[in-house]
């Protein structure tokens, strides 16, 4: 595994805020030339740092109702990985999936907001994955954001994308921008011109579309899916349960969460455990430290359960 040069890493953290600027911008922003930006986000590609151009969605501003289901399977090999991400894939509900080393084996975010949704989760839990589940927990999200990740050495206040605000109220969308939804979640660096010919529309109506959608918070903010692995870093998940605390005790936890380096998700549920928190450390001591801080900090933490992220 190579370390990223210091190019690589400027470009790299940029993308993280928003990978749907344009290379000319980001040459700007890291003195570099637009052919070299390039150049190095063509690298991060070839070396699957950078798995996708993403697009963060605040669920809670297009109506959804976010569910997180822990699964524990009856047994779990190769062979049965493979049959069950092919079950999942098929269900346009499941936004998100993870297979995990501890107390569960499998992670779902599932996203409902029609009938259909509905009866589609329940094809996928009740029927299709039924055989292969020892025992299941679902829990409803209230708040969740996801934390761009700089790769520099110089402090920075991280920029936060909203996933989930039950507080907001829900905006009705057209087929038309829910097609430009799905089209910039699948690949937020698409041109405006490509965009526009997909949907049979004019450039002028996707940048009109697009600019609505930040300013509505619906769209929260272009960031990437990153390959942590490939960086050197172990993905962890830690689920937390909380006793009793005061609102500046819960206010200081969320600071917190928000401004650590090595911190990428952080869910808020109705459920067994709180809150889902995803983090990359280099190596155990990292990991434990992390561990013994969160614990030391705040005292009304009554539970942390840890799983180690496969990469599937």
């Amino acid at each position: 595994m190579r370390e990223l040069n210091k190019s690589e890493r400027k470009v790299l953290s940029v993308l993280e805020e928003n990978c749907r600027m344009p290379s000319s911008q980001i040459a700007k922003r890291v003195n570099l030339s637009s052919e070299g930006v390039i150049k190095i986000i063509n690298r991060l590609i070839e070396r699957n740092i950078i798995s996708k151009f993403g697009a963060k969605l605040n669920y809670s501003r297009v109506g959804y109702t976010l569910y997180t289901v822990h699964i524990k399977l009856t047994k779990l090999n190769k062979i049965i990985t493979q049959k069950i991400k092919k079950i999942i894939l098929k269900h346009k509900v499941c936004v998100w999936h993870n297979f995990t080393e501890g107390e569960y084996d499998l992670l779902l975010s599932i996203r409902i907001v029609t009938k259909e949704d509905k009866q589609d989760m329940s094809n996928l839990l009740l029927l299709e994955l039924s055989g292969y589940i020892l025992e299941k927990e679902v829990g409803i999200v209230t708040k969740g954001f996801a934390i761009a990740k700089s790769f520099l050495d110089k402090p920075r206040i991280n920029k936060l994308f909203t996933i989930m605000d039950e507080t907001v109220e829900p905006l009705n969308l057209s087929e038309q921008e829910k097609r430009l939804i799905d089209l910039i979640k699948k690949n937020s660096r698409e041109s405006v011109l490509i965009l526009a010919e997909k949907l049979k529309t004019s450039p002028k109506t996707i940048i009109s579309k697009i600019k609505k959608f930040k300013n509505e918070g619906i769209i929260s903010g272009f960031n990437l899916e990153l390959n942590m692995a490939e960086l050197g870093y172990h993905p962890i998940i830690a689920l937390i349960s909380l006793g009793k605390y005061s609102e500046e005790e819960y206010n200081q936890l969320l600071k917190y969460f928000q401004s650590h380096g090595n911190i990428s998700h952080f869910i808020r549920k109705i459920a067994k455990y709180d809150i889902e928190l995803t983090f990359n450390v280099k190596n155990t001591k990292d990991f434990y430290e992390l561990i013994e801080e969160i614990r030391n900090k705040f005292s009304f933490i009554k539970k942390i359960s840890t799983l180690i992220r496969k990469w599937d």
